[in-house]
């Protein structure tokens, strides 16, 4: 807007404004009517206005010049409504230029990020309150200020508004992009195993608790544990302990960790070779944990053996168990509750999660009502101990499947008889290899034809014979053959054509057809099975006798060290139910010296023996390097007619891997 003082003659008295209207349309007051009066003529209010103004005539001068002197005071007014009207437009401009500041940030903030848009619109929504407050406060001047006032503040209205729309309306979404997933290794921590307790005599049940006391006297029992040095001949660390207790007891010197994590492929010398060491641990009864270091930020060659032999008791017997891992699943089969028999199901949690556990129970009708055995919790460093009898009762033939979320857990199952007061046998029952449509079982042993035919014509003795046990682990049942293998290959024998599971069932088939020595016996399906085989040892009915349980395995795997069970004599056997097979030996003696290489070759559909006593009389413990197509068991022979049969150990495996998805 030009300015008003500007007059195109100066020698021309500056022509008298008309007073402003007040807002509310009342006349202007009396006083400012004759400056009115003595110029006919408007002032121009805009610049347009200003150009097209005919100059002055003669009588206009001789009037305007006879009111000058009452138009003095008139002209201070205008003076001073001129200085309003400029202040006016300075405010409107710089009102403008601060919407349009407002509006360009704002967009530019709308466009780099979303935000948190309800927040710009709370302010945006305060500075729209702010103009029209300034709208009001203008209206109240006059006219011409608020048109240029609401002016202005349409424009910041329309900006501001413009500027909530985009925000709240089009604000950006944020994109997350999904990398693809990826398994992450970490470098391998303790290996950690537990070793069962040492079995004990159910006496009852206290609530849900069950009570124990010694089931003998004249006892022995003894974790045996055997680790293997890396390349470099060094050899790891290792401790045994109960659980949830510390410190362990070390059993081999622990490396500084920095030593530890480093590879090494020899010694300092330059030479490559193994060394180990063989412990034995007497007298521990209650689990034990045994925990063996890495080397070179991989898992060591190392595990744990636990035998046990009563002399007298109702527990008299021989028994031994790998010292197993945590895991998510176990299964067992051929657990047994009718009368005198117990059943007795140990879990424990060695890791630092608590451990949510349910429990499955199969009998010879199918699945058996397990409602109150869902969601057990165990924490971490504890155990508890399930009667199987107190919910599967008389039943001959029982498979359990134990399955835990969130910690994993170990598992194991102890097993003893009673023939009235005559000891029948006691054992741990071993895990099974996951249920499959094909099941080995190594290192099955029969007695002589003559010994059991004995022992059974005794009073309440006539179920002592050896049992395959089959479970069938889905609700379609299995059809299933048995072929039994030796060194020469299939065995002819006749077990029966037609055998069968019913859904979610269990299954029994007499092996008394066989003649005596070791075997491996294979199940196929047609559906999913576990299956085991009960051993019996025993000859006068009057004498206590004793049982085993041997059961489906998983193939050797790597390198696995096998310590020999330190009550018993143990010889292995050795199947390869589908291929050949080859399968290196390396006899480890007490001192842990380590005797020569012996390759054990396995012919295709045979199964073979082999006793690392033949090597070294004072055989320990056996590493055995192989491939996948071999199965091993390991059977026992004790005094006083004992028998036992303990599985392959686990496979030395490091932590779990990770999946990470990475979200951007």
């Amino acid at each position: 807007m030009a300015e008003d003082s500007q007059n195109p003659n100066p020698d021309t008295p500056e022509p008298q404004l008309p007073a402003p209207r007040p807002a509310n349309g009342a006349e202007p007051a009396a006083a400012s009517k004759p400056a009115a009066d003595a110029s006919p003529t408007p002032a121009p209010s805009e610049p347009g206005d200003q150009a097209s103004v005919n100059p002055p005539s003669k009588s206009t001068s001789t009037n305007a010049a006879a009111a000058a002197q009452s138009a003095e005071p008139a002209d201070a007014k205008a003076t001073k409504r001129r200085a309003k009207r400029e202040k006016v437009q300075r405010r409107a401009k710089a009102r403008e230029s601060a919407a349009g500041e407002a509006v360009a940030a704002t967009a530019t903030a709308a466009d780099s990020a979303a935000g948190p848009t309800q927040k710009k619109a709370a302010k945006r929504r305060a500075k729209l309150d702010k103009a029209h407050a300034a709208v009001h406060r203008e209206a109240q001047t006059g006219s011409r200020r608020k048109k240029s006032a609401i002016l202005g503040s349409t424009l910041i209205v329309v900006l501001s508004a413009a500027a909530v729309t985009a925000g709240s309306l089009y604000a950006p979404t944020v994109q997350n992009t999904i990398l693809p997933s990826a398994v992450t290794s970490l470098p391998a921590g303790d290996s950690i195993y537990t070793c069962p307790a040492v079995p004990q005599l159910l006496r009852g049940v206290d609530g849900t608790d069950p009570q124990f006391a010694p089931g003998a006297e004249d006892v022995s029992t003894t974790i045996r544990t055997a680790v293997v040095s890396d390349l470099a001949k060094r050899i790891p660390g290792s401790s045994l302990g109960p659980l949830g207790e510390d410190p362990p007891r070390q059993l081999t010197d622990r490396l500084d960790d920095a030593e530890a994590s480093e590879a090494r492929g020899s010694d300092d010398q330059g030479l490559t070779g193994r060394s180990a060491a063989v412990q034995n641990s007497a007298d521990l009864d209650p689990l034990q944990v045994l925990r063996i270091q890495p080397l070179g930020e991989l898992p060591s060659i190392g595990s744990g053996m636990r035998s046990y032999q009563a002399q007298d008791g109702d527990l008299a017997g021989l028994a031994a168990s790998t010292c197993v891992a945590a895991e998510s699943t176990w299964r067992f089969t051929g657990l047994q509750t009718t009368t005198g028999a117990s059943s007795v199901l140990q879990l424990a949690n060695p890791t630092a999660t608590t451990a949510q556990v349910s429990l499955e129970l199969r009998g010879a009708d199918g699945l058996i009502d397990t409602s109150t055995l869902q969601e057990l919790v165990i924490a971490p460093g504890a155990s508890r101990a399930i009667v199987i009898g107190g919910y599967a009762q008389g039943q001959e033939s029982v498979a359990a499947t134990v399955r835990s979320v969130g910690g994993k857990v170990t598992a194991s199952v102890q097993q003893s008889a009673l023939r009235g007061l005559t000891p029948s046998g006691v054992d741990f029952v071993a895990a099974n290899a996951p249920a499959a449509t094909t099941q080995v079982i190594p290192g099955v042993w029969i007695d002589e034809k003559s010994n059991i035919d004995q022992l059974t014509a005794g009073d309440g003795a006539g179920s002592l014979v050896p049992q395959l046990h089959v479970s069938a682990t889905g609700s379609e049942g299995a059809g299933y053959t048995i072929k039994v293998l030796n060194a020469n290959g299939e065995v002819a024998v006749d077990l029966g054509t037609h055998h069968a599971a019913s859904s979610d069932a269990t299954s029994v088939v007499d092996l008394r057809a066989l003649a005596a020595g070791h075997y491996s016996i294979v199940v196929e399906s047609d559906n999913p099975v576990t299956a085991a085989v009960r051993m019996v040892r025993g000859q006068n009915p009057e004498d206590s006798s004793d049982t085993a349980w041997a059961v489906s395995s998983r193939p050797l795997s790597g390198n696995q060290v096998v310590p020999l069970a330190a009550q018993g004599n143990a010889t292995f056997s050795l199947a390869a139910p589908q291929g050949a097979a080859s399968v290196n030996a390396i006899v480890i003696s007490a001192d842990g010296s380590m005797a020569d290489t012996q390759t054990l070759d396995i012919p295709a559909g045979t199964s073979r023996t082999f006793n690392p006593r033949d090597i070294s009389e004072d055989a320990a413990a056996v590493l055995f390097q192989g491939d996948s197509n071999a199965y091993l068991g390991q059977s026992l022979l004790g005094a006083d007619r004992s028998v036992s049969w303990a599985p392959m150990p686990p496979a030395t495996a490091s932590r779990d891997g990770i999946v990470v998805n990475v979200v951007g």
